[in-house]
């Protein structure tokens, strides 16, 4: 006999009143009471159970379909046959007004699609469509929560690909337990897999992010579907997806769409970068995500302290990866910076991963420490090793067209390891960050 908490997921072969995972009260139950009556293995798994060799299967890279969504096809690379995506993100970013537009796309080719909503009754998904100016002609609505109903439609009327928004308002038949909660996403997510397997059918289904940061919990979805795709604010109503798992195209790449009152369009390039005026303690670099580069500013503010020790707070940035450049900066450019706080800020993107951004950290430390303000259109490329050597870059070609596209006039870099002919902007070599003295004067 075990025990599982509703909330969480947790596992114990002793009831609890409280879960020691998530501490939530009475949220421990025996497991036994929630067996389904769906839970037979054939119905549980990939129906084909005939032995092949791998060599005589023939593949369905051919049935790729596309929506003609080009952020979303290039995350996805499109939807092959019998797959189960899910798209997750928090609730209101526009996961609902998204599966519409792709409803509507990929009904266009004359594909049979099902949108499945237990949050929305049929009539409020109309005045949804209606704003984003879809008539859904070939798409078919069911306003309906019941797994088992909702199967009994997909089987009579086979659909090419089924829409379930969300996971969390679908309850499945012999699961005694309210929809939303570990047992009925469980339990759904793997009968909406079996259907999807055994029927051929492309399944997208959407899932709520939790204030944890979590789908449903313990992200009991992620193993069970292909591909797990996110979709996040940035910044007010710009919406960046991306591409967390899939076992049929590549991840780390990501597009970036605009919510407006028609919907979301697709955005330009990501970039928190303004290639004008004169700051102090801020500079600019571009970082990669994926195969894409995005352009970051790396602000650093220097105050006096009055206590004992001094403070290194950052945001978006390692703080042990500015300790160390903090005192690669002491050493090789003079500053002292043992009575001093130092704040680093990342504008433009989340999270600032890549070396290549050394040098800008630098420059700007130096900056705030001289109070000298940095050129707005100097952009500045290079990994700070520990003797103070900026060391050469990689893909440095596609980080000069960057920074030619972004207006900027000058790159600041070390010696590229190949010979750039008319690189549209003025690069300025430096082997040491002791030359960034000449820089900023």
């Amino acid at each position: 006999m075990s025990f599982e908490c509703v909330e969480c997921g947790y596992e114990s072969t002793n009831w609890m009143g409280r879960c020691p995972r998530c501490s939530s009260w009475d949220s421990i139950v025996e497991t036994s009471k929630y067996e389904t009556k769906d839970s037979t293995p054939s119905r549980a798994t990939v129906a084909t159970t005939e032995l092949k060799k791998l060599s005589e299967i023939k593949s369905n890279k051919k049935e790729r379909i596309k929506s003609n969504i080009d952020g979303f096809d290039r995350i996805t690379d499109g939807l092959v046959k019998d797959e189960i995506l899910l798209l997750a993100g928090p609730p209101g970013v526009g996961k609902s007004t998204l599966f519409l537009q792709l409803a509507q796309n990929y009904s266009q080719g004359g594909r049979k699609v099902i949108f499945v909503s237990g949050e929305e009754s049929p009539s409020q998904i109309k005045v949804h469509a209606s704003r984003l100016g879809i008539k859904g002609e070939s798409i078919r609505v069911i306003g309906s929560g019941d797994l088992g109903e909702i199967k009994k439609i997909i089987e009579k009327e086979k659909p090419e690909i089924l829409f379930v928004d969300s996971i969390q308002a679908v309850a499945a038949p012999g699961v005694n337990s309210a929809p939303g909660t570990i047992k009925q996403v469980k339990e759904s997510g793997r009968q909406l897999t079996s259907v999807a397997k055994n029927s051929g059918i492309r399944v997208m289904i959407s899932g709520q992010i939790t204030k944890q940061g979590t789908i449903a919990g313990p992200k009991v979805l992620e193993h069970m579907v292909d591909a797990v795709i996110y979709i996040d604010s940035v910044e007010h109503d710009t919406r960046m997806i991306t591409a967390e798992k899939n076992r049929f195209g590549a991840c780390g790449d990501f597009a970036l769409f605009n919510l407006t009152s028609k919907g979301l369009k697709e955005a330009g390039e990501l970039t928190g970068l303004k290639a004008d005026g004169s700051i102090t303690g801020q500079t600019a670099c571009s970082v990669s995500v994926g195969p894409r580069l995005v352009g970051v500013q790396l602000q650093v503010l220097v105050s006096e302290n009055y206590f004992e020790y001094p403070l290194r707070r950052t945001s978006g940035y390692s703080r042990n990866r500015l300790l160390m450049l903090t005192a690669i900066a002491q050493k090789y450019l003079g500053i002292k910076s043992g009575k001093f706080d130092i704040y680093l800020n990342i504008t433009g993107h989340n999270t600032v991963k890549e070396r290549i951004s050394d040098l800008g950290v630098i420059t700007a430390l130096y900056s705030g420490f001289k109070d000298m303000p940095i050129k707005g259109t100097d952009m500045f490329l290079g990994e700070v090793g520990l003797n103070g050597k900026v060391l050469p870059l990689k893909d440095i070609q596609n980080r000069i067209k960057f920074a030619v596209r972004n207006n900027f006039k000058r790159v600041i870099l070390s010696s590229p390891r190949i010979n750039i002919k008319d690189p549209g902007v003025e690069l300025k070599i430096i082997d040491s960050v002791r030359e960034i003295k000449g820089i900023i004067k």
